[in-house]
Formats: C-alpha cells, structure tokens, sequence
C-alpha cells in the first residue's frame, strides 16, 4: 500500500506524544515503532501478550495506544475496556476480519485495516 506522509502539522502534534503498541507480530511491531519514531512520537512497548498489555495499562506513561485484536491466544477487548475506563483514546488494527470487531462490547471502536497504511496508524487524537 502506498504511504501517505502525515501533513507537518499532524506530525508536529504526534511530537512527544507517548504510543501504547499492543502487537504480538515482531515484523508488524517493528514498522509501527518506526513510523511512531518517524513522527517524534515515543512507542511505549510492544506488548505482545494480553498480561503483559494490561499491567503496562495499569502502569501508565503512555498518551494513546495502538491495539491490534488477537495477541497470541487471547483478544485484546478487555485492555481496549481498560483503557476506555481511563479515558485513554485507542485504535485497533486487526488481522481478523472487521465484523468480529463490532461484535465486541467496546462501544465508539475505531479501526484501521490491515495491514494498515502507516499513516493510518498515527492519525493524532
């Protein structure tokens, strides 16, 4: 897929801004840090497991995360709930089809396909 570079603007606003990852495919996980590094945002993670996902979320120092669905064996709904309760904005970006997405009990989801184009990935809140 063709990648579209944010606008200096949108990059300016991801400057600093620290990037929960929740990613259990390292090749997948390494190209989002990258593009996360390439806008002066800071990755916080990869987490590639639901427990290590949910004690990162429980110890904070992240601004916004970035979530795909299945880590390993589990999905990562409940962190998604977690991080809805602390008001922490999130994405999804799943290998799973869509649908299995809106079934889920996690109200205003937002997803991006994938694999995803890199700018769909740092979309500012």
């Amino acid at each position: 897929m063709p990648y579209r570079a944010l606008d200096s603007q949108a990059s300016a606003r991801l400057s600093g801004l620290r990037i929960l990852v929740a990613e259990d495919e390292p090749l997948v996980a390494m190209e989002i840090e990258d593009v996360i590094l390439e806008h002066g945002a800071i990755p916080v993670g990869p987490f590639a497991s639901l427990s290590e996902l949910m004690a990162a979320i429980e110890e904070g120092g992240y601004d916004v995360a970035i979530l795909d669905v299945r880590l390993g064996r589990d999905e990562s709904f409940p962190a998604a709930d977690r991080l809805r309760k602390k008001g922490v904005p999130f994405i999804f970006i799943p290998a799973m089809p869509t649908a299995a997405i809106f079934s889920a009990p996690i109200p205003r989801r937002r997803c991006a396909k994938s694999p995803a184009r890199r700018s769909a990935c740092l979309r500012p809140p």
